[in-house]
């Protein structure tokens, strides 16, 4: 680079934009490294890994999406300098056109991820302190469309970053004219260097360990029979139950965002008048292999041994006989539920009001998955998948209609 009086004669960008020049430049290749990276983890099994890099990418895309808007703010204020008279007009016009192919490129390649995570039932958040609005609703149709285009827009940002360095090195080196210099100096070109070099490290090693407390300890059924006992008998009616308007929801936290899955198949025999709580009692089946969450790879990965286990364990069930009346009107059935072999219990706080002759329940227990060897080997690692889960339940059904 030229030196002293001529350096100074130099017409430079302003300091801010040559700063988010060569920042969001050393964000580019961490972008690229973070891809590479969780392609790598996919192949080899290591699916927390990809998890924590994806989510990593996911926002540095966000940060990127940020700092170009401001880039551009701030041109529409401060224009760039001319360029050297000695450029013919077909260079000038080239230059000018790549510009603002690469301003393009930058909105569109992080709105595209955005909008294929929204699709995937994927929210994305920030390092993981908040969670950004999702654009649209799960859809694994739209999902693929924004995947093929994310990728293409990926490739032409290779491309034309490709010919813009090129260019930029042909200007500096063999017409030995100020175009280079314009938009460095050492201070800005060393901080996109670093922030490419250690944002690859820092943020490539994530999800290569395992972040957690220790595990709480889970009481072992007594026998395998302990599974197919059944609650008390009891003399009240069996509720008839509208499964179409019912459901049972589980809301957990992955990489910074909320999610939120059921089960699709599930039956329950609940006997339960709040005038008669000591005859009261609850026993719930759910196959555990029926989940959805919006994203068929999530739904496959809860199937694994690791998660539910539902080649071993096909089935959860629910059963409560004791049931604590509140001084709101709620109750707490005092239960079991067993999981993937063991008994654990849990409070489960509920209400039932009577609207249009329907008889509705509402309820919600908080879980630790761990205490339930819900999320075992890597996936202990709660950085990255949240311990606590929220069971959300809904039962509807006519309220003069019941069963024997």
């Amino acid at each position: 680079m030229q030196t002293g009086a001529t350096e100074q004669a130099i017409p430079r960008y302003p300091l801010i934009s040559r700063l988010l020049h060569w920042v969001v430049a050393g964000l580019i290749v961490v972008q690229f490294v973070l891809a590479n990276l969780a392609e790598g983890a996919e192949d080899s099994g290591a699916n927390l890994r990809q998890l924590a890099l994806l989510a990593n990418h996911k926002s540095v895309g966000m940060t990127i999406l940020l700092l170009a808007t401001v880039r551009l703010l701030w041109r529409i204020g401060y224009p760039p300098p001319p360029l050297p008279e000695t450029m013919p007009r077909w260079q000038l016009r080239a230059s000018r056109a790549s510009h603002w192919v690469l301003y393009g490129l930058l909105f569109l390649l992080p709105i595209s991820g955005w909008l294929m995570s929204s699709a995937s039932a994927y929210s994305v958040s920030w390092f993981n302190l908040f969670q950004f609005p999702d654009l649209l609703g799960a859809n694994p149709d739209l999902k693929e469309v924004f995947a093929d285009i994310h990728g293409a827009l990926a490739l032409s940002l290779v491309a034309v970053a490709a010919l813009h360095i090129t260019a930029a090195l042909k200007h500096h080196f063999i017409d030995g004219d100020t175009v280079l210099l314009r938009i460095s100096s050492r201070f800005t070109v060393v901080t996109g260097l670093c922030l490419a070099l250690l944002g690859s490290l820092w943020l490539g090693a994530s999800g290569s360990g395992v972040t957690t407390g220790p595990v709480p300890a889970r009481p072992g059924l007594q026998s395998a029979e302990a599974e197919k006992q059944v609650t008390r008998a009891s003399s009240l009616p069996l509720w008839q139950i509208d499964y179409e308007n019912s459901f049972i929801r589980f809301t957990g936290n992955q990489a910074g965002a909320n999610f939120t899955g059921s089960w699709e198949d599930w039956t329950a025999d609940i006997r339960f008048d709040g005038s008669a709580p000591g005859e009261s009692s609850f026993d719930v089946s759910i196959h555990t292999a029926d989940v959805m969450t919006g994203d068929s790879e999530r739904d496959a990965t809860l199937a694994e041994t690791d998660w539910f286990d539902t080649q071993s364990y096909p089935m959860a069930y629910y059963r409560a006989d004791s049931f604590i009346p509140q001084s709101d009107g709620s109750y707490i059935a005092e239960g079991k539920l067993i999981i993937k072999g063991y008994s654990v219990p849990v409070l489960f706080h509920f209400s039932v009001t009577e609207s249009g002759g329907q008889r509705i329940l509402q309820g919600r227990a908080d879980l630790l998955r761990l205490a339930l060897g819900v999320g075992t080997g890597e996936w202990e690692d709660t950085s990255w998948v949240s311990n606590e889960v929220s069971v959300s339940v809904r039962v509807q059904g006519p309220l003069d209609s019941t069963l024997p």
